[in-house]
Order: C-alpha cells, then structure tokens, then sequence
C-alpha cells in the first residue's frame, strides 16, 4: 500500500495494485459517515471496435457497454439493486463514451456492499433468454432519448461531423446493433475487456485504508481470470470535412434550437498534454463566451446570443470536439457570430487578471469535491481512467499562464464544423 499525500490541498490518499491487477484506491475521511465507492472499466461505446498488441481487430455491436451494463444487475439469485437496498445501500451504475462505471454508498460498514459490488461487476451469468428480453427495454430507452430535444440535436452534430467514429451513434447502440446482440458475443466481450487488471476501484470512507484493502484483498483471492489482454480502442478514420454542413429536423419543442459543432485534428496522443490543451481551450473560451467578458451581457441585449447561450469541450484520445448551443435565434447569423468570435478569442492575449480569476473559481469548485464522497469517489476514478489524476489535474491548472493558453489554442483548427437546426413541429 503506498501512501500520497497532496499539500495543495491537504489530502491523503492511498493505493495498490493486487496481484490480480486490481487498481485500488483509498481516501480516509474519518469525518464522514458515508462510505462511497466505484469500481469502473475502461469500456465505453466508443470501444466497440478494438485491436489488440498482436494486431487481431475485435468487433461488437454498437452499445454493448450499455448492454452488459444492464445484464450485469442480473443473476439467478435475483436483481442487485434489490439486494443492495435490503442493506440500505444505494447502487447504481453508468456507461459513457469511454467508460462503464458501478458505484454504490452506504451510511453502514461497507464490507459486504464492497463485496457484492465486487462480486456482481466480476460475473457475467446471463441466458438467451434474459438477453432476448433486454432488448426490448434497452430500446424503449433508446427511443426516449431520442426524444430528448437536447439528446437528439447534440446526436444529429455528431452524426454531421463523423461519418465512421461511433460517437455518431447514441450510447446505447442503433436499433439494429441492439437487435443483433447475442449472448455468445456479450460474453465474449464481458471476457475481454472486465478483466481485474483493466479494472479502478475508489473508496472514500471514515474506515482505515488497511481495512478497505484488506477487505477487497479478501474478496478476490479466491476467485480466477484468464489472462487479460491488451487492448487499445480501433483507429477510426475520418476525412477532414464534416459529413452534412448543415442539418435540420423537427420535434415537438416549443422555440428552435440551434448547435454548432467542431471537429478538431487530434494534437496531443499524451494524456497529460491533451488535459493541458483542453484546459488552455476551457480557460480561453470561459474568458470570452460567460459573462467574465465585458461585451458579454451587451450581446444578449443586441440579439447575438440568449440568456440560454452555452458550450462545451469534449477531448477525448482519438476525437476533440467543440460545440456551442443556443435557442430562438436565427441559425446563419449565429454561425456567422461564434465564427467571427472564435477567431478573435484565438488572436486575442488573454489577460492575467482575467486567467487569475478563472483558476479561483476553478480551484474553488476542485477544492468542494474533497467535501463529498460520491462526488470525490467518481471524480478520482474517471481521472484516472484518462491516466491523469485528479491531482495532476489540479496542477495543470494551476501551472497554466497567458502565454501558455497562447500558445496551445492558437495550434487548433476549428475549420470542420457544422449547423444542426430543431425546428418545432408546424
């Protein structure tokens, strides 16, 4: 067990690799009186295609993340939801573009929540049948998402700027990527990529460390896996203009509602420099498009944005993405005005005074999360599903200056972009 302790924000934190490979970590928090934990793989939509160190290419259905999410809340013994609620725990679980996670927290001692959540996370037992019966309700969840006004515009951006990366699909798969899965291949795919060793496990609890690790030290000595592969996510290729241009739809919304969306050239393969450029391009954006800009509020007022006007950064290791949203606006006049700002955002030196106050109120909201376990238990463990810390996190920004956001926003490319207009239904 190794012991860190962060002086800049006065946290101890604790780790260890099992034999298993099993990557644990504890945060001791005596004044707490809620233990809260996550255990995660780094297996998302977007890994539906992967390669492996010998070159063999592995190919699932769109949304089988999503898929052996729901299937591993089963078993024959009955739902984990309701075992875990008889103990008075809450549980509960997600899937992301780039990972699935399964957390519960509980006021009680978490030995035995802590180990079904092992337990339930490491066997997959499912039937043709129970997966026949999945289906069904894995698409009404898709149809109500797509929905979802919010959902469907941000869907309809992505299926404009990829034509083959799977973010231009929804998290749960398409309708017949949900209908073609099979029990074989589920399983197949559970077998790959849920080994312990592509495994994070976070724990936020008043109990000690020893006992945390012991704990689950304890749980995985009696059980086998096959030996794990190394698999890394397929290399999706795209052309360097966006599939549609432009793109419109109707639903049943009262106003229109309008995105533009950017498909940037992916800069940095390095973790560590891809969160630095995604914080320079955070700070530069923040600075300019809130309301920290003194032509801000006078842009509203002119008409150019809505008091609804937002956006949003999204770096992932194989795509970086940028999108602006707004509503009941013209949708060539706001094209026109984001591209006219965004190049002079780019050519504009941001000031230090501006920066200053961008990192305190950042810091500021780092410094919340220390106080809450379910939030300090998933911040952590999808940091380090990106191979930074929260930590190492924590001093990019702070390290970050004027010249140094100059200096990596300036090399990105906002020339693939697209318009997706939602008009409501005449």
């Amino acid at each position: 067990m190794k012991k860190h302790y962060e002086p800049e924000c006065r946290e101890t934190w604790y780790e260890e690799t099992l034999n298993n490979g099993l990557y644990v970590v504890v945060f001791e928090k005596p004044d707490f009186v809620t233990t809260s934990c996550v255990l995660a793989v780094p297996y998302g939509s977007l890994d539906c295609k992967q390669t492996d160190e010998e070159g063999n290419t592995y190919s699932f259905p769109m949304g089988s993340a999503h898929f052996l999410e729901h299937k591993l809340f089963e078993s024959d013994e009955g739902d984990a939801m309701n075992d875990f609620a008889r103990l008075g725990a809450n549980v509960n679980a997600f899937t992301s573009y780039d990972e699935t996670c399964y957390y519960f927290d509980t006021p009680a001692d978490p030995k035995v929540p802590l180990g079904m959540l092992l337990d339930f996370v490491q066997d997959l037992s499912i039937t043709d049948s129970s997966v026949e019966k999945e289906k069904g309700i894995i698409l009404q969840e898709r149809h109500m998402y797509l929905q979802d006004a919010e959902s469907r515009i941000l869907l309809e951006t992505m299926r404009s700027l990829f034509r083959n990366y799977p973010i231009n699909e929804d998290i749960t798969g398409s309708d017949e990527s949900i209908m073609a899965m099979r029990k074989k291949e589920l399983e197949e795919c559970y077998a790959m990529n849920y080994h312990p060793g592509r495994m994070t496990l976070v724990c936020v609890t008043p109990l000690s460390a020893e006992r945390i690790f012991s704990l689950v030290e304890e749980n995985q000595a009696h059980k086998t896996f096959p030996a794990p592969k190394n698999l890394k996510r397929y290399a999706w290729e795209e052309g360097n203009k966006p599939i549609r241009d432009t793109f419109s739809l109707k639903m049943d919304v009262s106003v229109p509602r309008i995105m533009y969306g950017i498909r940037m050239p992916v800069i940095d393969k390095d973790n560590t420099a891809r969160m630095k450029r995604e914080w320079s391009l955070r700070m530069r954006l923040d600075s300019w498009f809130t309301s920290v800009n003194p032509q801000y509020q006078s842009w509203i007022d002119e008409g150019r944005i809505s008091p609804y006007f937002s956006f949003e950064e999204d770096f992932y290791e194989d795509a970086q993405i940028l999108v602006f949203a707004d509503e009941a606006l013209d949708p060539q006049s706001f094209r026109s005005f984001l591209e006219e700002q965004l190049k002079a955002c780019m050519n504009t030196a941001m000031q230090e005074d501006t920066l200053d106050q961008l990192k305190k109120r950042t810091m500021g909201s780092y410094l919340h999360i220390f106080d809450d376990p379910a939030r300090l238990s998933l911040t952590m463990c999808e940091s380090l599903m990106d191979d930074v810390s929260l930590f190492e996190e924590y001093r990019i920004v702070s390290s970050l200056t004027p010249d140094m956001i100059q200096q990596q926003v300036k090399e990105l490319d906002f020339s693939c972009s697209t318009l997706t207009v939602l008009n409501p239904l005449e």
